[in-house]
């Protein structure tokens, strides 16, 4: 696919600006046609990656429909392992049941799916929908608050204040050309900070269970089966709940594949969204003052001051990055400014964004829903062909 038109940025919107005399030359006339337009059109590149569970692409010469399946693929149709079940033996913290079950639910689980049938699936050995080693992965949380974990806490907070306190009075103050009011200045702020870290008198002692108390317990012969598997949650971190002195949770949790469709705690992406690529022409150039104000107020990170060859001038605005446009439109205040910028949205340009919750790289997310996607594909051309009587 190749853009007929753009969509023009101007003060009051986007305007579609239509290229009849581009359509004509660019429009397919056959099916077999338009494949070979895609086929050799159609690019994909990454920009960046901002961390390793965040990927941002761009498409080249596609239609919305393509990228827009795409994202919903990723966001309902990959499979993953999720807590579907949760059998509480006992609970005396303050979170409901429900609630601690529902939290439980949102834990991302690292284990590929692959490896699972789904409840629907069966070998013979049990009716559908009923779990056992082959569809189900069991996770145990049994954790206490007990007033031994308040006496050690304590114990180590009392440690941490003396050394503190001895680190004070050995610490060197760095020199400077106003020792004594820096010194001044250093004692207060360490008197502040001790008097900060203080507990608050009476308080009872509060444990943390975060999801990386939940202990895998490998059931039948996943023991065996699952032995090259580390089977375990995503990020040992998340906080779950809190326990006073004499509260106790004990839980058998059950995992099972499913998709986005399904539940969300299944959807392996935190988010997955695209947004048109952003075209940007200086009509007129722009220097000094206005071009500081340019690049400082109205669009940072698209535009970067360069030293000018005119004469009379010493620096002048260009195009850096206009993939950090944002349509705000604010240099439009400007009138110099809406005069000498021209900024456009290409319709067949997309920046794509896939944020992984971590059970999946991006790019492993990208390739698995290009793959149902051509599944899709296929299954259509088949009912077509069965429809044909082909």
């Amino acid at each position: 696919m190749v853009a007929t038109g753009v969509y023009e940025v101007q003060e009051s919107g986007l305007q579609w600006k239509h290229n009849i005399q581009q359509q004509r030359e660019n429009e397919p006339g056959t099916p077999q046609e338009f494949l070979d337009n895609f086929s050799q059109n159609f690019e994909m590149r990454v920009l960046e990656r901002p961390s390793e569970d965040h990927l941002i692409l761009e498409f080249n010469h596609v239609d919305v429909s393509f990228v827009n399946a795409l994202r919903r693929i990723l966001l309902s149709e990959i499979p993953t392992v999720a807590i579907e079940m949760v059998y509480m033996w006992i609970n005396t913290g303050i979170i409901h049941d429900e609630v601690l079950c529902h939290r439980l639910g949102l834990i991302p689980i690292y284990f590929d799916p692959r490896r699972l049938q789904s409840m629907e699936e069966t070998d013979g050995t049990a009716e559908a929908g009923a779990p056992t080693d082959r569809n189900t992965i069991v996770f145990r949380l049994n954790i206490k608050c007990t007033a031994e974990d308040a006496q050690e806490d304590k114990k180590k907070h009392q440690k941490s204040a003396a050394a503190d306190d001895d680190s004070d009075d050995e610490g060197v103050v760095p020199k400077s050309a106003h020792p004594a009011l820096e010194e001044a200045t250093t004692a207060a702020a360490r008197a502040k900070a001790k008097e900060n870290s203080k507990k608050i008198p009476k308080r009872p002692y509060t444990k943390h269970v975060y999801s990386g108390d939940m202990e895998w317990v490998p059931q039948g012969d996943q023991a065996k089966r699952l032995e090259d598997t580390d089977v375990r949650v995503v990020h040992d971190d998340i906080l779950i709940c809190k326990l006073r002195p004499g509260q106790e949770i004990e839980l058998e949790a059950h995992a099972r594949k499913g998709t986005g469709k399904d539940h969300a705690k299944f959807s392996p992406v935190a988010t997955a969204s695209y947004r048109l690529c952003t075209e940007i022409t200086l009509l007129e150039p722009v220097y000094d003052e206005l071009a500081e104000e340019l690049v400082h107020l109205y669009e940072p990170g698209v535009f970067e001051l360069v030293p000018s060859d005119e004469p009379g001038t010493r620096v002048e605005a260009k195009v850096c990055n206009p993939y950090a446009c944002t349509m705000s439109r604010n240099y439009m205040r400007n009138p110099q400014l809406a005069k000498a910028i021209k900024m456009v949205r290409i319709p067949d340009r997309f920046i794509f964004s896939i944020e992984s919750v971590g059970h999946y790289k991006p790019a492993v997310l990208l390739g698995q829903a290009l793959n149902i996607l051509q599944g899709k594909c296929r299954r259509v051309q088949d009912l077509a062909d069965q429809a044909m009587g082909r």
